[in-house]
């Protein structure tokens, strides 16, 4: 039996790969994906293989998001990596403007947790603590910048992993990361051996900003009020460690607000809107003050002139912002360990924001031989947005 039990949304999701019908099932909730890597080729790839992987997961096609995710993260890493020439495919990348996507920082992070869980899946120990280590490094990449690491979730799965291995030293060195970031994490307790991992809410989104829509915002997910989790097993009901928000990852960088991006020609494209915006208010100014003196106004007409060029030049440079984004993440990770044995069955339980319970999202879960993972979620994965 796999080390790893998905609870998704409805029972029929539980045994998706035990039949043929259910297996027909999933390539069918998969083909708009696979349509999109056919249709939007080299530009989407990246983006298409993690909604590709994730999805796969969801549906317990491990084998799929396996695929998947290693196809997107060989791309991610030939860029985003210490490894010799990733620098200068960056800069190569950057300076000639390519448009192929290669995901904001909390987004590849997010393909290593992924990869990481299924790594776990396998009891791969070693493999899953290097693919949380790997995302680790990413959450470091923010453009051509370095940033402090801050993706606690990250470290707790690779304290995690260590642990399972029985790796003191390297579980020792996860912790010690952890502590930075989290104060009050529970620990690791004797005989602990299964991981809970549940996720809450739908996608941070992003969004176009400003005139012309050349600035980067981030905003919450949609259609979601669930916050808090608890989980309900041998009589005793336990609050589940709210451990990552990825909205707050995404609008972050080094544990540094970000409000809006505008990066490259957005920065030119900005200052000239700006300033062409403030000379044709004063010229619309001297227009009212005109009566009172004459020579305003030919200064107004003047002023207005050369407010309309600086615009006309700012709406020529192509400086949208790039709104693509992986649709199919959640909101927020909650985690915890616990002692079960096999077919020990559990409660997990939702509550919206004012601690008020969600029956409808309530889901049982039945822990796993040997250990593992349990993952729950709390909403499918919805329609993905149209990539530009």
């Amino acid at each position: 039996m796999s080390s790893i039990v998905k609870h998704g949304f409805a029972a029929a999701i539980l045994a998706l790969t035990s039949s043929t019908a259910t297996a027909v099932d999933a390539q069918a909730r998969l083909a708009p994906v696979y349509e999109r890597l056919e249709s939007e080729g080299e530009r989407n790839a990246v983006l298409n293989q993690m909604e590709l992987g994730a999805r796969a997961y969801e549906l317990n096609d491990y084998e799929v998001a396996t695929r998947a995710f290693d196809d997107a993260l060989n791309q991610i890493e030939s860029f985003y990596s210490n490894k010799e020439g990733a620098e200068q495919a960056r800069s190569l990348w950057y300076e000639e403007g390519k448009k192929d996507f290669k995901g904001e920082p909390y987004e590849r992070v997010m393909a290593y947790y992924y990869r990481g869980l299924l790594y776990l899946q396998e009891q791969d120990w070693g493999n899953a603590r290097a693919s949380f280590e790997g995302g680790m490094l990413q959450d470091a990449f923010a453009e051509e910048d370095q940033n402090r690491f801050d993706f606690a979730l990250m470290a707790y799965l690779s304290a995690w992993a260590s642990f399972r291995e029985g790796n003191n030293v390297m579980q020792a060195r996860a912790l010690k990361e952890l502590a930075a970031l989290r104060k009050d994490v529970p620990a690791f307790g004797k005989g602990h051996n299964t991981l809970l991992v549940v996720e809450t809410g739908t996608s941070p989104r992003k969004l176009g900003d400003g005139i012309g829509h050349y600035e980067l915002v981030y905003r919450r997910g949609r259609k979601f009020n669930e916050e808090r989790v608890t989980v309900a097993l041998g009589g005793k009901e336990m609050p589940v460690y709210p451990m990552e928000d990825i909205f707050w990852q995404a609008t972050s960088r080094g544990g540094r607000a970000v409000d809006r991006i505008v990066k490259g020609k957005a920065n030119f494209r900005s200052t000239n809107a700006g300033v062409g915006g403030v000379l044709a208010d004063t010229a619309s100014t001297l227009q009212v003050l005109q009566p009172i003196s004459g020579s305003l106004g030919a200064v107004a007409g003047t002023l207005g002139a050369i407010g309309a060029m600086q615009m006309f030049v700012a709406s020529k440079v192509n400086a949208k912002a790039d709104v693509r984004y992986w649709s199919s993440l959640p909101d927020a990770v909650h985690v915890m360990t616990l002692k079960s044995s096999p077919g020990q069955t559990a409660r997990v339980h939702f509550f919206d924001k004012a601690g008020v319970a969600i029956p409808e999202l309530t889901q049982t879960v039945t822990m796993p031989e040997n250990g593992g993972v349990v993952w729950v979620r709390s909403r499918p994965s919805g329609t993905m947005p149209r990539n530009k």
